[in-house]
């Protein structure tokens, strides 16, 4: 029988902390107007301050300091507090409008369920000549790891491991939960995907074992964040690894904001000549 057609797809930190679908209601507009960049020019002003203990500073405290101190920047943004609120629920969640457009319509949702069922019929079949591995890099941190306190100084504490916040995503975190045959967790704490982590190794073993190459396996990649860890690991995967056929999924990463992952998307296309899709032409080309 010849070697079946091997498709790998990568997630890259879909996890609560970063991409939970929020909840927005609509709430009475109070006087605290401000655009999203000025806000968060004003939270890493805050919370990095080294003068000011912030190590149990909650948000709240954020808004009644940034009411006393933002005064003269005040001038009809687009944010109010609630909205504040909801658009900084955690320091690296993606903004309201990546919330938006990744969850509208449950496209994620029925995408992911459409992954996993397809991927179990051909585990099911031995004679369907397609075979697909599903690999999650998860951000998996520890603040007792000294090496990892420059992160957490940066981005506050995110993906601590045994968390709420760390798990993938539902539904994803329960299939993969039915499906250990195909589905590998890669745990990660640091911007690139290979360093420190089985990757590489992960990915080799599949290869071998499916009797497939470089040059013929496909590899397609969706998650966060679209301009930091997305980008590098489609340049690792394409650059420093070789692999000819990787895919990106646009319609399912997510910047922090919409000009990051516009910035990351066209960075991809434009420096990396990587194949970026939607999710139409990403079904096709895994047939899923």
């Amino acid at each position: 029988m010849e070697n079946k057609i091997l498709n790998i797809i990568i997630t890259s930190s879909v996890q609560n902390d970063f991409i939970e679908q929020l909840d927005i209601h609509s709430a009475p507009e109070d006087d605290l107007k401000l655009g999203y960049g000025q806000v968060a020019n004003k939270w890493m002003e805050y919370f990095l301050n080294q003068n000011r203990d912030t190590s149990d500073a909650n948000i709240n405290q954020f808004i009644s300091w940034l009411k006393q101190n933002g005064s003269n920047e005040m001038i009809g943004g687009s944010l109010s507090y609630h909205h504040i609120l909801e658009h900084f629920r955690h320091r690296v969640h993606i903004d309201y409008d990546e919330t938006k457009r990744l969850w509208e319509g449950d496209k994620l949702n029925q995408f992911i369920r459409d992954l996993m069922n397809k991927a179990s019929e051909s585990h099911s079949n031995e004679n369907s000549g397609v075979e697909y591995q599903c690999i999650h890099l998860r951000d998996w941190h520890d603040q007792t790891d000294d090496t990892q306190k420059g992160e957490m100084d940066l981005f506050g504490p995110h993906c601590l491991k045994g968390t709420y916040g760390a798990k993938f995503i539902s539904p994803l975190n329960e299939l993969i939960q039915e499906h250990h045959d195909f589905n590998v967790i890669i745990n990660s704490n640091s911007l690139s995907s290979f360093d420190e982590t089985d990757l590489d190794s992960v990915i080799e073993t599949i290869i071998k074992n499916a009797g497939s190459s470089h040059k013929e396996v496909k590899i397609g990649v969706f998650g966060v964040i679209t301009n930091v860890k997305v980008f590098l690991l489609t340049f690792e995967l394409m650059v420093i690894h070789k692999f000819k056929n990787v895919y990106v999924c646009g319609d399912f990463c997510a910047g922090f904001d919409k000009q990051g992952h516009d910035t990351g998307i066209n960075s991809m296309s434009n420096i990396l000549a990587a194949n970026i899709v939607d999710q139409n032409k990403f079904r096709e080309i895994f047939n899923i």
